[in-house]
């Protein structure tokens, strides 16, 4: 059953900026990007490069240690189809940023 995890509040995350929240034991990379919010994998699958201290273009965040890029929509990588960082529905309810979880 999936259920929605509170991970801040929307105001917290500026146009652009990225953070880091820990749940269930796992670091999620939330992303704010054209109004809209993304969750994924914080570390990079190519050599665990710390994702939310990447640069988004567009759509993508590059990995700051190898340049490895990663679709925030898909998890898909640019450089390498069999890299992949798992993504995670967001959703905001009365100003909580809120991640669902499987």
């Amino acid at each position: 059953m999936t259920q929605y995890i509170k991970v801040g509040k929307a105001e917290e995350l500026g146009e652009g900026k990225a953070k880091v929240a820990q749940v269930d034991g796992l670091r999620i990379a939330l992303f704010r990007v054209g109004g809209r919010f993304y969750a994924l994998e914080a570390s990079c699958p190519h050599e665990g490069g710390p994702l939310a201290e990447g640069t988004v273009e567009g759509v993508h965040v590059v990995c700051p240690w190898h340049g490895y890029d990663y679709n925030l929509k898909t998890g898909e990588c640019g450089q390498d189809p069999d890299l992949h960082v798992l993504t995670y529905p967001v959703k905001v309810e009365a100003g909580d940023l809120l991640i669902e979880m499987p």
